[in-house]
């Protein structure tokens, strides 16, 4: 609908700024009857519906578009409920007088539109009227956002107002406000009509667009002096909308002036990111703009951030708390049964490890029930990355047959089908299978294969400006002294070192073929990797490039000690089982649903992130390759590391973004996961030497170690969880053969510290209240949680010997140097698994859980038979 033209709105808008007076306070929820009547308005519809139903030849045209169109009367009334929450309304000023009662003013102004544009709403007229308004008043960030509320407000309350003079039997549900009668300049068949037309209407207008144009606030930070916040996606902007308008309060300024301090506060420093709005807003400069301001936070505000002011303190301190807490139960049943010094030290002792278990779960729980989650600013690059942001997307793989070689082109085809954005290369990195000699027969075939795929590749989806988007760069066998074997250099860290040696140095020296346009390749920038059982979702690499490049993300480094002292050089995004791969198996489905099977815990990870700013990197995410590889510079020793995802994510700060999500496979039987845990417990162990002062770094050198003592817990948490297995059948063991007191008390809590989860979804399940919804969810997730305790329980065993051979394997092997990297991609480890007997297999691999409970209750029945009940 067209407005009648610019004139009447102008001279209305600047009108009702002569008439409108603030009260000084919020608007009374009583001065709008419309909102807290809405339950009572959907009761009037279906009167109005019967009544239109039998109406006569007088209101027949009404009553006709009221039947036509209540839909749009019914979703106006739900979309009010939804967009003005009293946590939101109470939010907004009030006007004086005693024609208003202290309603809204966004209330009045949007009854003023609706005259002033003769009942046809449209954007354009939307914006110029609210602008006029704004000349001489401007609105808060919460009134502008209220307005299309109050538009279907006001709209219904002249549909009910005219429809009931119409129908004098329908009865209006509330006290219709006063401008609603001021809008029917026509007739009320005629405010009928309109009324619902609008309603329809408001339901089609870009309302964030509408809030972009119109916010006086909007446009005042839209004059950042980096440029950086007009190219930043709406999530972002409104973040910093939202601290303007807490600040806002606190200082008692009105936001426009809050606004206008930041940028001032910018210009101060031109520096990047000081330089940007958003490092006052929203990140280590707020402190001091609060000053600058005066603002003074509310007094539980406040409180909060004395006690967060070093959380790293904090949580230590949690967990020495919980777990000394956990530690009472067993050195209290110790002391009931008058246990000596010797068998008290053992109990304690053997339940320290699983005891850490629910103290860590309970700690980990808490924080995420109170600390607010970190979302990354983000710029915006959902119309196509920018020319200073190219990146490659990077699959590093092992090739052992030509059969490997179709499946990895088809997914790094997928990676491009859903990531199309013409300033991403898609590169595959691959190395032959280990060897006992440099080249194999079968190589050749291999890497033909290799070359002509990504040609046809290129072919498929060259682009028309000629752009060819899939790279292949293969790597030759070295011989590798201290593997024993022909192996590609590092495995997958070197791969990706000598990309990004390339990418920095146009360094081809350690690659034997190469396919695709690879010299596009020296301007990358951001570089994401994914395992050959990653699977992008679309859009999702724009998304990790748009925040990995706000320069509040952006890594900074401290130039005496050579460490990342703010930003990132990775983002990690959170990784969800792929939806297909939890429906393989009965122990896929129960296992992959649960976040803490991953060693490198998500649920840890959200802790680390929320309370810390750092999270952990798991090997899939993407990276700036010139801050990723100067974190890294002589830091990395030669066939030391298995596992470098943590460590490479401890030197190069990682940040969590639990807002993106990729996807991964997940093992179908528990051989599969088992080998995988195996590789992941060696990794960790491998790392040991980073708990101490001095570490190893390249070409044989012992450095200072960078990371600090919280980086340390990190690697120190791994090393904990690969033993819980292990100390969990030792107390089991303790508790039926040494300990004193009951075998059931032992045995009982052994058992309960994998439960732990159980315990944490119960007390959040019956914070959410006992709604039907609510309660189903609960049990569904607690039965979820039960399947995976018991399996836990059935796996006890075999999970303890298989950490126990990693852990031994690697303490051996640090000791000679020799066979660090030893290592089997899951692809390969699955497709071997597959070619044995199932059961065969799985007696194989898992004989020590049946001898150790051969042996276990052969001894029990020779020393103590009435145990055997409870083993």
């Amino acid at each position: 609908m067209a407005d009648e033209g610019p004139e009447p709105l102008a001279a209305e808008a600047h009108e009702i700024t002569t008439r409108h007076r603030l009260a000084g306070l919020k608007a009374k929820p009583s001065a709008l009857p419309a909102r807290s009547g809405l339950p009572e308005a959907r009761a009037w519809l279906e009167r109005a519906r019967i009544a239109a139903g039998a109406a006569g030849p007088q209101g027949s045209a009404a009553a006709e578009w009221l039947l036509d169109n209540d839909y749009h009367v019914q979703r106006a009334i739900l979309q009010i409920r939804e967009d003005l929450p009293s946590r939101f309304y109470n939010r907004l000023p009030g006007l004086a007088g005693s024609e208003t009662g202290g309603g809204p003013r966004v209330h009045s102004l949007a009854h003023a539109l609706l005259r002033a544009s003769h009942l046809q709403v449209s954007l354009a007229g939307a914006v110029q009227f609210v602008d006029r308004y704004q000349d001489q008043a401007p609105l808060s960030i919460a009134e502008v956002w209220a307005f299309p509320a109050m538009l279907r407000i006001a709209c219904l309350e002249l549909l009910i107002a005219s429809f009931s003079r119409i129908f004098p039997d329908v009865v209006p549900p509330f006290e219709v406000h006063p401008e609603a009668g001021l809008a029917a300049a026509t007739d009320d068949t005629e405010c009928v009509v309109r009324s619902i037309a609008n309603l329809a209407v408001i339901s089609t207008i870009q309302w964030k667009d509408f809030f972009d144009r119109t916010s006086r606030v909007e446009a005042i930070l839209r004059r950042d002096p980096a440029g950086v916040y007009p190219r930043m996606d709406f999530e972002t902007r409104d973040r910093y909308r939202h601290a303007i308008e807490r600040l806002a309060v606190h200082a008692r300024r009105p936001e426009w002036e809050v606004a206008e301090r930041a940028l001032a506060q910018c210009r101060s420093d031109h520096d990047i990111p000081s330089g940007h709005v958003g490092y006052w807003l929203v990140d280590a400069g707020r402190p001091i703009f609060e000053d600058a301001i005066d603002s003074r936070p509310f007094a539980l505000e406040a409180l909060g951030r004395r006690v967060l002011r070093h959380p790293g303190a904090l949580y230590a301190l949690a967990l020495l708390l919980a777990g000394l807490a956990a530690f009472m139960v067993p050195a209290l049943y110790l002391a009931s049964v008058e246990a000596t010094l010797v068998s008290w030290l053992l109990g304690i002792a053997l339940t320290i490890l699983p005891a850490s278990v629910l103290s860590v779960t309970v700690v980990n729980w808490l924080v995420t029930q109170v600390a607010s989650p970190r979302v990354l600013p983000k710029l915006d690059f959902k119309d196509g990355m920018p020319a200073d942001c190219p990146t490659a997307v990077v699959m590093p793989v092992l090739v052992a047959r030509v059969a490997d070689v179709p499946p990895l082109l088809q997914r790094l085809e997928n990676h491009h089908l859903s990531n199309p954005d013409p300033m991403l290369r898609f590169v595959l990195l691959s190395d032959p299978a280990d060897a006992d000699e440099a080249v194999l027969a079968s190589d050749t075939a291999v890497e033909q294969a290799l070359a002509e795929g990504i040609g046809r590749l290129n072919d498929r989806y060259g682009g028309s400006d000629g752009a060819r988007p899939f790279c292949l760069m293969h790597r030759p066998r070295l011989y590798n002294p201290a593997q024993g074997c022909w192996m590609g250099w590092e495995r997958k860290r070197g791969k990706l070192e000598q990309f990004n040696r390339f990418v920095l140095h146009g360094d081809l020296a350690p690659f034997s073929l190469i396919a695709g346009e690879i010299e596009v390749l020296r301007h990358v920038r951001f570089v994401v990797t994914a395992d050959a059982d990653t699977r992008l979702p679309p859009g999702v690499v724009n998304r990790m490039a748009a925040a990995l490049a706000h320069p509040l993300n952006t890594a900074r480094f401290d130039p005496a000690g050579g460490r990342v002292a703010r930003g990132y050089t990775i983002l990690q995004p959170r990784v969800e089982i792929a939806p297909d791969a939890t429906g393989r198996s009965p122990f896929s489905r129960i296992y992959g649903g649960d976040t803490t099977i991953d060693i490198y815990s998500r649920a840890v990870s959200d802790v680390y992130q929320d309370l810390l700013g750092t999270g952990v990197f798991i090997g899939k995410g993407i990276y700036e390759v010139a801050a990723f590889e100067r974190s890294l510079e002589d830091r990395i020793p030669e066939n030391r590391l298995l596992s470098h995802d943590l460590f490479e994510g401890l030197h190069g700060r990682v940040a969590l973004a639990t807002d993106i999500i990729v996807y991964e496979g997940f093992p179908s039987a528990y051989l599969d996961f088992a080998w995988r845990w195996h590789r992941w417990v060696r990794g960790d162990w491998q790392i040991l030497a980073w708990l101490f002062p001095l570490v190893p770094g390249r070409g044989g050198r012992w450095l200072r170690n960078r990371l600090d003592w919280f980086d340390r817990l990190k690697i120190f948490d791994n090393l904990r969880r690969s033993l819980v297995p292990v100390s969990t059948v030792a107390l089991l063991l303790g508790g039926w053969f040494v300990l004193p007191g009951s075998p059931w008390v032992w045995t009982l809590l052994a058992i309960a510290a994998p439960g732990g989860y159980l315990f944490t979804e119960l007390v959040t399940g019956l914070a959410q209240g006992r709604r039907r919804g609510v309660v189903q969810s609960l049990l569904r997730r607690l039965g979820d949680h039960a399947a995976r305790w018991l399996l836990a329980i059935v796996f006890l065993v075999s999970d303890a010997t298989i950490a126990l051979h990693a852990i031994a394997v690697t303490l051996g092997r640090l000791a000679s140097g020799r066979r660090l990297l030893e290592w089997t991609s899951a692809a390969h480890m699955a497709a071997r698994l597959a070619e044995r007997p199932p059961r065969m297999a799985a007696w194989r691999d898992m004989a020590t859980s049946p001898a150790l409970a051969l042996a276990a209750g052969t001894g029990l029945a020779l020393n103590a038979p009435p145990v055997l009940a409870v083993a």
